[in-house]
């Protein structure tokens, strides 16, 4: 948990959000405490979790890095501010064709009925 007690909806909101990468990472319970603070310090900053490292945002620029291991496999990434935490789900690319077999095929027929429509005439 939070060194701090939370006493604002805003801090209660960013207490669920920092404790939430808990859920996908293996983190210490000094990293919390910091990315807590670190949140708190700017309602601006950010916290952007990767699949091998996690950054501390302000202004759009990081700050600090720290390097993870990512235990859970359904994520790529979390996006943890003071009032949203977006989940980044994992995507897996459908191994099904794209529907374009056989269309080479298709095209010399149409070709070739159309080339045997223009002699008969």
């Amino acid at each position: 948990m939070i060194k701090t007690n939370p006493e604002t909806l805003n801090e209660i909101k960013a207490v669920r959000n920092v404790m939430s990468i808990a859920n996908y990472y293996t983190v210490s319970q000094e990293f919390i405490d910091e990315a807590y603070d670190f949140l708190m310090k700017d309602k601006n900053n950010s916290i952007d979790c990767g699949l091998s490292k996690i950054v501390f945002k302000a202004a759009n620029q990081a700050v600090k890095e720290f390097q993870v291991d990512r235990p859970v496999s359904s994520i790529d990434g979390l996006i943890v501010t003071t009032a949203l935490l977006r989940v980044i789900p994992h995507y897996t690319p459908s191994s099904s064709s794209s529907g374009w077999s056989g269309s080479s095929s298709n095209n010399n027929n149409n070709n070739n009925n159309n080339n045997n429509n223009n002699n008969n005439h």
